[in-house]
C-alpha cells in the first residue's frame, strides 16, 4: 500500500480572509491524466459549450445507468454502428507524445472479435484504426496498470480495462486531434458498454495528487494552509468553516481511494480540541463532499441540523426531513480520530472510482463526477455551541490518497 498525506491545521479565528478575484475556467489539456469519458478524472466537458476548448460532443451515444466500470453511468453502442467523442474544434494534444489511451469495455460473446468492423479509432481529420483483435490493445487487471494480462478485446461479457500506446495509431498527428475516441462496430441487437476513457502522458511522467484550500466566499486559493471559522461561529450549532478543500487527482490506477480522518493523538478528540485546565474540550466536527461548489442551483446548501438520532442533514436544501415519508439524506459524516476503534474505513472514504461518498440513512451513496472540473470539494463543519472564549481549538486533518 502506498499513501500520500496532506495535513491541514484547523483553527477557530476571529477574522475571515477575503480576496476579490474572479473565478475563471481554464483548459484541462496538458494534465498528466486527461479525462475523456470518465466521472473521475478532470478533462473534457461533455456537451458543455461554456467550457471553452475542452467542450466535446458525443454523437451516436446512449447512457447506461445500471452497469458501469466507474462513476454512475457508462455509455453503450448497439443501436448505432459507432460511438465517438470529438472536440468542438481540433485541439493540440502534443503534450501526450509517448502517452496512452485507456478505456474499459464490456463486450458480449456474440460480438466477433475478428470482424474488421469492430475497431478503435482516433482521428486528426483522418481515422487512425486499430481492430479489436490487434495485439496493440493491451488488457490489464485491477492492479498496476503496467501489468498486461493479454492482448485484444475480450468478448466474455465482463468488464475489462485496456490501454493502447498512442504511437500505435500510425500517422496520428497529435497537434490536430478531432476525435479523442471512437468505437466502431457492426453490432445491431448486441450492446457494447464503454466507460472510463482517458488519455495519459508517457508512463515515465510523474503523477500528482493535489490538495488545495480555497475560500468559500470566492473560491480562491487561501495562501495559509489552514481552515478557519470566523467569530460568528462562536456558540453556534453546526457551522460550516470559511474554507473547503479541493482534491485533484492524476493517478491512473484502478485500485485507489481518498480518505480523510483526524490525527489528534486521542480517540476522544473527534473534532476541534484544546487543553483547558488539564481537561480536553472538544467541538465535534463533520465533513461532506460534493462534486460541485455549494450552495448550488439544485437546492443543496451548507446549512446543517442534527436530528433526534444525531444524524446531520442539509437543513437548507431539498433534502430537509419533512416527516412525510420522503428519503432523508445525510450528506454529513462525523470526523473520527485515527486512534478511534469505532472508526470504520468506509466512513472515512470521500472519493474513489464510484464517485463522491455520501449517506442515505445508514447506507452508502456514491455520486459520479459530472461537473466541469471534476475536482471534488470537501467541506467541514463544527458544533461550536460549547466553545469558550479565549481558547484556540485545533485539529489535524489528514487527507490521504491510498493505492496499491
Amino acid at each position: 500500500m502506498k499513501t500520500k498525506r496532506y495535513f491541514i491545521t484547523i483553527t477557530i479565528c476571529v477574522f475571515t480572509l477575503l480576496f476579490a478575484i474572479d473565478f475563471v475556467f481554464a483548459s484541462n489539456i496538458g494534465r498528466e491524466v486527461y479525462g475523456v469519458l470518465t466521472e473521475t478524472y478532470a478533462g473534457a466537458s461533455i456537451d458543455n459549450p461554456s467550457a471553452g476548448e475542452d467542450y466535446v460532443k458525443m454523437p451516436g451515444s446512449g447512457y447506461n445507468n445500471s452497469d458501469r466500470k466507474e462513476g454512475t453511468v457508462s455509455t453503450s453502442i448497439g443501436y448505432k454502428y459507432w460511438f465517438g467523442i470529438m472536440f468542438n474544434t481540433p485541439q493540440d494534444m502534443s503534450a501526450y507524445i509517448g502517452g496512452r489511451l485507456y478505456f474499459s469495455a464490456k463486450v458480449p460473446t456474440t460480438v466477433n472479435i475478428d470482424d474488421t468492423g469492430n475497431n478503435i479509432k482516433l482521428s486528426d481529420g483522418v481515422d487512425r484504426i486499430l481492430y479489436f483483435n490487434s495485439e496493440n490493445i493491451k488488457r490489464i487487471d485491477d492492479g498496476p496498470t503496467t501489468e498486461v494480462l493479454g492482448t485484444k478485446i475480450s468478448n466474455d461479457n465482463e468488464w475489462h480495462t485496456y490501454y493502447i500506446e498512442l504511437s500505435s495509431f500510425t500517422g496520428l498527428q497529435l497537434a490536430n486531434i478531432t476525435y479523442l475516441f471512437i468505437v466502431g462496430s457492426p453490432v445491431n441487437d448486441n450492446t457494447i458498454l464503454i466507460d472510463n476513457v482517458y488519455w495519459t502522458k508517457a508512463p515515465s511522467q510523474p503523477r500528482s495528487f493535489t490538495v488545495t484550500v480555497k475560500n468559500i466566499s470566492n473560491n480562491q486559493i487561501r495562501e495559509e494552509d489552514d481552515i478557519t471559522w470566523s467569530q460568528s461561529a462562536f456558540r453556534q450549532n453546526w457551522i460550516v468553516a470559511d474554507q473547503y478543500i479541493e482534491l485533484d487527482l492524476d493517478q491512473e490506477s484502478s485500485n485507489w481511494y481518498v480518505r480523510i480522518y483526524l490525527d489528534n493523538d486521542d480517540a476522544g478528540r473527534k473534532g476541534l480540541w484544546c487543553r483547558d485546565g488539564g481537561v480536553d474540550r472538544v467541538l465535534p466536527m463533520a465533513w461532506r463532499i460534493s462534486r460541485d461548489l455549494l450552495p448550488d442551483s439544485s437546492g443543496e446548501t451548507l446549512q446543517i441540523k442534527q436530528d433526534a438520532n444525531y444524524k446531520l442533514y442539509d437543513s437548507g436544501g431539498k433534502y430537509t426531513p419533512d416527516g412525510a415519508g420522503k428519503v432523508w439524506w445525510y450528506p454529513w459524516a462525523y470526523c473520527h480520530d485515527i486512534t478511534d476503534p469505532e472508526m470504520v474505513l468506509d466512513n472515512t472514504i470521500v472519493w474513489n472510482l464510484r464517485g463522491c461518498h455520501t449517506f442515505i440513512y445508514d447506507n452508502d451513496k456514491w455520486e459520479g463526477f459530472v461537473a466541469y472540473e471534476r475536482k471534488p470539494k470537501i467541506y467541514f463543519a463544527a458544533d461550536c455551541s460549547s466553545a469558550l472564549g479565549g481558547l484556540i481549538y485545533r485539529a489535524n486533518v489528514v487527507t490521504e490518497l491510498v493505492f496499491e
